[in-house]
Formats: structure tokens, C-alpha cells, sequence
């Protein structure tokens, strides 16, 4: 059975893991993006897309981490009327 401490372990796992790979594309959007290096039409299209995903990414992450600290919360709540 799940217990509060496994959720909240799992959210602590998925934040630090989100903190450590949260920045991977960075450096190939910035270098996409700011105009120092000609682009084409099919490159500049690469790079919307990039930023757009990346942006669908940290969504994900900020998501999955907000639901497994509500859950623990609901859990937590839900222990405590049962005593």
C-alpha cells in the first residue's frame, strides 16, 4: 500500500530529476534562437518547435510534482480522520 512518505519520497525524486535535466535544451535553443547564427526557414520552424516542447516538458514535469504533493496531501487528510 502507498503511504504518504512513498509519495512524497517519489515527488522529491521527480523534482530532483526534473532540477538536473530541467535545462538539457538550453543551450541548443539559445543557440537557435538569438541571432547570431543565419537560420533558414525549415530551422527556424526546428526552433519553435524545440522552444514549444521544451515549454511542453517543464509543464509535464511542474504537473506530475504538484499532483504526487496533493496526493500525499489527500492521503495525509484522509489517515488523519480515519484515527
Amino acid at each position: 500500500m502507498t503511504t504518504p512518505a512513498d509519495l512524497l519520497d517519489a515527488q522529491r525524486r521527480v523534482q530532483a530529476l526534473s532540477d538536473q535535466h530541467w535545462h538539457c535544451l538550453d543551450e541548443a535553443v539559445r543557440q537557435l534562437t538569438d541571432g547570431r547564427t543565419w537560420t533558414g526557414p525549415v530551422t527556424g520552424s526546428f526552433a519553435q518547435d524545440l522552444v514549444r516542447r521544451r515549454l511542453e516538458v517543464w509543464h509535464g514535469l511542474r504537473e506530475v510534482i504538484e499532483q504526487l504533493r496533493e496526493e500525499a496531501a489527500r492521503y495525509s487528510l484522509d489517515e488523519r480522520r480515519n484515527l
